[in-house]
């Protein structure tokens, strides 16, 4: 009888331990040193800056840890939430442009949501991040697959970078004409970045 009390306190203990331990872990946007939107026409090439975003990202299981325990399963969930009416440009005509066919008066946010981390290969100081989501602009979900690069700070911070091809017709979204459509815009379009989340 003994022996059976002590066993089931030994595995109370293990179970209410490892249940600590594994807690999830909190991070949110801390700093953007890069977050804009390119695009080129047969004019000239044009940009959008991204001024307003939050995005939370939590990770399962961890506590402290370094670039090397990045896997797939580490990472529990990623939302980043943009506002149209935060991208600003070089010119106001321009800016407003960019809102107004980001349809941002029905859709005042851009999302992305994680779906899935596919792959994460470590080398050195960096980890190269292969992850599946979805993007939502102008009121339509398109599903992407991108590559980020990950680096873990000294502070515990991490920084990912990288940029990501789409079209706007992705997003039914026409490729805008101007000067009786003797400007055209090109339907690729570029989101680049460089961000940090912290606890």
């Amino acid at each position: 009888m003994k022996m059976k009390v002590i066993i089931s306190t030994l595995l109370a203990f293990a179970f209410v331990f490892s249940t600590a331990t594994a807690q999830d872990v909190t991070y949110t946007l801390s700093e953007v040193a890069e977050f804009r939107i390119d695009g080129d026409s047969n004019v000239r090439s044009w940009y959008g800056n991204i001024t307003d975003a939050n995005a939370t990202l939590v990770l399962s299981g961890v506590e402290t840890f370094s670039i090397d325990e990045l896997t797939p399963d580490v990472f529990s969930s990623l939302e980043i939430n943009i506002a149209v009416d935060g991208i600003e440009s070089d010119s106001n005509r321009l800016t407003n442009n960019l809102r107004n066919y980001l349809k941002g008066d029905d859709h005042p946010t851009i999302t992305f949501k994680l779906n899935e981390i596919t792959n994460i290969e470590t080398s050195g100081s960096e980890a190269t991040i292969t992850a599946d989501g979805v993007i939502n602009a102008a009121g339509k979900d398109h599903n992407i697959s991108m590559s980020v690069k990950a680096f873990v700070n000294s502070d515990g911070s991490i920084r990912f970078t990288g940029k990501q091809d789409l079209l706007m017709t992705s997003f039914d979204i026409d490729p805008p004409t101007a000067v009786m459509g003797t400007v055209r815009a090109r339907d690729e379009i570029e989101i680049l970045f460089d961000v940090t989340f912290a606890r």
